[in-house]
């Protein structure tokens, strides 16, 4: 399939000048550009330790030999490759506007830059009743779209794929997601989330438990332009796209009341995966998707 079903062809090429570096340790099976667990001889100086016999002379600094007439061996923090894993948000509250499509692009560029620079993606997605999120059905059985991480230019058709095939419109919350991803990482990984959160709690509670595992977690938070206003000039009926509950309001009178909500929550939300040390970035229908991606590589780049 062509790459641009999912994301335009200038959103999946002008971030290839960056990287979505691991921020914490991950395990590879390969040399690649991420801090691995393990300690050998490549590229990147980690530390100095005491001269054990069999250890490689090459690796001796004989200068601090001449200064303390000790040995001493360097090592080097060995890099490994990278395996994200994209945990897409298909619950009721994203089928408004353009917000899934937002939501696929965002997966589709991210994970075309983690494969394209020589790492693992895969995607999972959950609907139905996981067990975890509150607000899925009870009774139902779960169904997962589950693609493992891998690498390489196959697997990213496959990525693309995958991602064109996911639709909005399920009961399963992110936190169902988020939940089946801590069972299927074998290793420790990243975790890319991409909701719109608004089942905030719960998701939290599931992103602290990957954390606790070992894995490094990203929040993409996706909204539509409209959810952050309300733009319509006579009286509207709000649907809770979750529980089908109904609202007739008039924004003139309720507009800045809202607004002013939306942005507390979405403070309140950020402040709170701030404080988790989880990365996080609000991407709107309002703003150019490879703006807000780049905006957020470039800072995540540097925190790294």
């Amino acid at each position: 399939m062509s790459r641009s079903h999912v994301a335009t062809p200038s959103e999946l090429s002008s971030l290839r000048d960056l990287e979505l570096v691991a921020k914490t340790t991950v395990e590879g099976l390969r040399q690649g550009l991420h801090r691995s667990p393990f300690h050998g001889y490549s590229a990147e100086f980690s530390q100095y330790r005491h001269y054990r016999p069999g250890d490689d002379l090459k690796y001796v600094d004989w200068k601090a030999f001449g200064r303390t007439n000790r040995l001493y061996t360097r090592q080097f923090r060995e890099t490994t490759n990278l395996s994200a894993l994209f945990v897409v948000d298909v619950s009721r509250s994203m089928d408004f506007e353009r917000k899934f499509a937002l939501a696929q692009a965002v997966s589709a560029v991210l994970g075309t830059l983690v494969i394209d620079q020589g790492d693992a993606a895969g995607i999972v997605a959950v609907r139905g009743d996981a067990g975890a999120g509150a607000t899925a059905a009870a009774g139902t059985t779960p169904t997962v779209t589950y693609l493992p991480s891998r690498s390489g230019h196959h697997q990213l058709t496959l990525f693309l794929s995958e991602i064109a095939r996911l639709g909005p419109g399920d009961t399963a919350s992110i936190a169902d997601g988020l939940a089946r991803a801590g069972r299927l990482m074998k290793r420790r990984g990243l975790v890319v989330a991409v909701s719109d959160f608004y089942d905030d709690a719960g998701a939290l509670v599931e992103m602290r438990r990957l954390a606790r595992m070992g894995h490094d977690v990203v929040v993409v938070q996706t909204l539509a332009a409209e959810e952050l206003t309300l733009a319509a000039d006579a009286a509207v009926e709000l649907v809770d796209a979750e529980t089908g509950r109904t609202l007739v309001v008039q924004p003139e009178t309720a507009r800045a009341a809202y607004a002013a909500r939306v942005r507390a929550w979405l403070d309140s939300f950020a402040s709170s995966v701030g404080c988790e040390g989880f990365d996080y970035v609000l991407v709107t229908t309002a703003e150019p998707l490879e703006r807000a991606l780049r905006r957020f590589l470039v800072s995540r780049r540097g925190a790294a």
